[in-house]
């Protein structure tokens, strides 16, 4: 806690341009400004059984501290600052970087300043993308929205991002809820590079909910990675789930496809939440690709949950085009803000049969 304080006083300083910190003024530097983050460890661990890359028995760890910071500037305006630690290694475990030390480093993530008044947001300098076709993707840029009850619209403008090295991205996206159900629509244009939007529905009904999701992607041909116009169209993404609550049981049925040259999202290898994924396996950068999957849970104890998944699909006109996943977890929450795991799974990817198992400990503030 004295290390937050003294983040929190650093950066009140840095943005409210405070020159003399003394006990009255110390006080006043710190009112109102939110701490939050989050302490998290993981052991991983991948064992393949076909002898396939990656190499059998793969496991690491893997510790994240994040920790986001917002200070009042003035009425209307905070800074918002976001730090979190950057991993030297892979999620997998796969081979470390070569030529270093190997310890994790610290990254800013977010910067930027965030003005309202009213229903208007402006948020300005380095920050995420927002919607669900992309996942984490940051730039420096510009983001408004206009809240008018139950619908809220946007646009954004981003340059030196990291779905491109070169272009820029623009995106408007306009949300709403009507009664029981909720929609989302969002469009962006990566510039000479990608065009992709973005629907989204859903719809509650007593204990059951429904929805649907569709996100298309159209490549320019100016684009280095495509040569042809068939690489460049049909890629592509639909989703649909059949959700109930019963109890201490939580169940969800859904169904998955992608087009015929790719997954629909801006950014293919990116676990964007317009697309599907179980923990292993899902739609992104898959071609022709369709699965099945169940997931349910059951609340044994306010404490303590289990869950069992399991998706089956095929990806393409393959001999070996089978991909399936079953995954088991027990969970259990220590306390209000700490909560632990324990997850397996067994994996088999066109021909590549693994396992993956993990432990994660997460604690919240």
């Amino acid at each position: 806690m004295r290390k937050l304080a003294k983040l929190s006083l650093v950066a009140a300083v840095a943005v409210a341009g405070l020159t003399n910190v003394n006990a009255a003024s110390l006080e006043e530097a710190i009112k109102g400004v939110d701490v939050s983050g989050q302490f998290r460890f993981r052991a991983n661990d991948r064992s393949d059984t076909t002898g396939l890359t990656p190499a059998a028995g793969n496991n690491d760890t893997d510790v994240e501290i994040e920790v986001g910071v917002k200070v009042p500037v003035t009425e209307n305006v905070k800074a918002v600052f976001k730090i979190d630690t950057t991993r030297n290694t892979t999620d997998a475990g796969a081979t470390k970087v070569t030529g270093t030390d190997n310890q994790d480093y610290l990254d800013i993530e977010d910067y930027y300043f965030s003005y309202n008044q009213g229903a208007i947001t402006v948020n300005a300098g380095q920050q995420n993308i927002p919607g669900r076709i992309t996942d984490g993707a940051q730039g420096d840029g510009v983001v408004a929205l206009y809240n008018l009850g139950n619908v809220t619209v946007g646009a954004a403008a981003f340059a030196n991002n990291s779905l491109s090295t070169e272009e820029d991205v623009y995106s408007v996206i306009a949300m709403g809820t009507f009664g029981p159900v909720s929609v989302l629509g969002q469009y962006a244009d990566v510039v000479d590079a990608a065009k992709t939007f973005n629907l989204k529905a859903d719809a509650s009904v007593a204990m059951i909910k429904i929805g649907a999701e569709y996100t298309e992607s159209e490549i320019d041909m100016g684009h280095p990675s495509y040569t042809t116009a068939a690489l460049a169209d049909d890629r592509s993404t639909a989703k649909a789930y059949v959700s109930a609550k019963v109890g201490i049981v939580s169940a969800k049925l859904s169904y998955a496809k992608t087009g015929d040259n790719g997954s629909g999202s801006v950014a293919e290898e990116l676990e964007a939440p317009a697309e599907a994924l179980l923990w292993n396996v899902g739609t992104s950068g898959r071609d022709d690709y369709s699965a099945f999957t169940i997931d349910a849970s059951v609340a044994v104890t306010p404490a303590i949950s289990l869950r069992a998944a399991y998706s089956a699909g095929e990806e393409g006109n393959r001999i070996n085009n089978d991909v399936t996943e079953a995954l088991g977890q027990i969970t259990y929450k220590v306390a209000k803000n700490l909560t632990t795991y324990v997850r397996f799974a067994d994996v088999e990817d066109k021909g590549s049969d693994y396992t993956r198992g993990r432990v994660e400990a997460r604690y919240s503030f």
